[in-house]
């Protein structure tokens, strides 16, 4: 039986997969968070950099709860329209503040930062080696570097991981490969956490059910039969409900917490 064709997902459907996905580990509340701010040792007067910040839940967070000054970095437009917009609504101001730009091309001097966070959407950049090392660039030695990125756990196609990646608007890597970015990167005493039951819990524990708006719906139907024709089109919303429900179900993506420490000197782990 041949595969079915292929559609990149519609902007809308890109959002909910990246939101579905990404808020299994939000879902574990304030637990995760706490243990990224200990690791990068957030307090007031610290400088912390967020690369991949999205819409600014963590970046957030970390200003609220720890005092610390929060640079988030994005390169969309809208995510960081999305985190300001959040921002403003705030009672109090708080030291944040959001810069769109590439994550493997930060526009910041290096060594003056006191910690640095990658988010998993620092996998969306087109070079992921080279952003853990811009991370590590800006970020002062000696001091903590910590990714929370998606890594596969399980055996997928070829074809299945393409199909995901797509969806995601990210690639994830093997746990081994994120560690390698961070030894290339000059990054140390590499410690980690698996966060992956975490988010497995959260998602079982969730009554929401992945769903498609009529306008996204309408939106999907429309792309398929522009790209491929109409008998395209037919089956094009099921195969997205069907991806959305076994995203939901499969522990296809594994979620780590990577931290290390910059050397001051460039250095090869063993």
């Amino acid at each position: 039986m041949s595969a079915p064709p292929r559609v990149p997902p519609v902007p809308a459907v890109l959002r909910l997969v990246q939101t579905m996905v990404l808020g299994r580990w939000r879902a574990t509340g304030e637990e995760l968070y706490r243990e990224v701010s200990e690791l990068v040792e957030a307090q007031p007067g610290k400088e912390i950099i967020v690369s991949g910040a999205g819409e600014g839940e963590t970046s957030e967070w970390l200003a609220a709860k720890t005092g610390a000054s929060i640079t988030g970095v994005d390169p969309s437009e809208e995510r960081i329209e999305r985190a300001e917009a959040r921002a403003r609504e705030l009672k109090s101001p708080l030291p944040l503040s959001y810069q769109q730009a590439a994550l493997d091309d930060l526009p910041h001097e290096s060594n003056v930062f006191d910690a640095a966070l990658a988010e998993p959407l620092l996998s969306s950049a087109a070079d992921a080696a080279r952003a853990v090392a811009e991370l590590a660039r800006v970020t002062k030695p000696l001091c903590p570097v910590v990714l929370l990125q998606l890594t596969w756990s399980s055996e997928l196609s070829e074809s299945a991981r393409e199909m995901l990646i797509e969806r995601l608007g990210l690639r994830p890597h093997l746990l081994i490969e994120w560690k390698q970015m961070m030894r290339e990167a000059g990054l140390v005493e590499i410690q980690v956490q698996d966060w992956t039951e975490a988010g497995a819990k959260a998602a079982a524990e969730s009554d929401d059910e992945p769903g498609l708006t009529w306008q996204q719906k309408v939106q999907i139907a429309g792309r398929a039969w522009r790209q491929l024709g109409w008998k395209a089109a037919r089956g094009a919303v099921a195969r997205e409900r069907a991806l959305l429900k076994e995203l939901t179900r499969e522990r296809v993506l594994g979620f780590q917490l990577l931290k290390a420490v910059k050397w001051p000197h460039a250095r090869q782990e063993s």
